[in-house]
């Protein structure tokens, strides 16, 4: 019994070890085929995912704002990321912009305007220490063009959500499978 209670903190120490070694995924995404994502404001980054099999449900929390959550499925997503690195030493002075949309599985040209935009489940999420302006926000004001050819996507969009300031508001991106 001696013994147990002296290899209980040696056996706490190694489970907290954190496990080390290469991440796999099993997501496929494409690359950009511009090293700059055109639209991108000089001082950030910008990148684009695209996730095939993929359907994006909007869901609502307990406070009554909505969330993105990409489910296993038979459609595309597209993520487009703006990223702005804070000032260094600083915690929470990161700045980030996100646009999600599905492309449904049998479309190859998409062209949506306004309201219509729904259609694609299009939103934009705002990621900063900027109380009542950071969240999700649905794009109903704008204009959204997407073409899938000879393994290629493309797509240009033009909007304004309104209800927040924004630094992006136009994205043309090609990007390759």
């Amino acid at each position: 019994m001696k013994a147990f209670y002296f290899l209980l903190p040696l056996l706490m120490i190694n489970a907290c070890k954190t496990q080390t070694g290469t991440a796999t995924t099993t997501e496929n995404t494409m690359e950009q085929i511009s090293e700059k994502a055109t639209g991108c404001p000089e001082a950030g980054n910008c990148n684009v995912q695209v996730h095939e099999n993929m359907n994006l449900v909007v869901k609502e929390d307990g406070t009554g704002a909505t969330y993105p959550e990409m489910v296993a499925g038979s459609n595309t997503v597209v993520v487009y990321t703006y990223l702005k690195k804070g000032p260094e030493n600083t915690v929470d002075g990161d700045y980030s912009e996100t646009i999600h949309f599905e492309i449904p599985k049998a479309m190859k040209n998409i062209n949506k305007v306004n309201a219509s935009l729904s259609d694609v489940k299009l939103l934009y999420g705002k990621h900063c220490y900027c109380k009542g302006e950071a969240g999700y926000y649905p794009i109903t004001n704008g204009e959204l063009s997407v073409s899938i050819n000879n393994q290629t996507l493309a797509f240009n969009l033009n909007f304004e959500v309104g209800k927040t300031s924004q630094v992006i508001s136009n994205i043309s991106e090609t990007v390759k499978f």
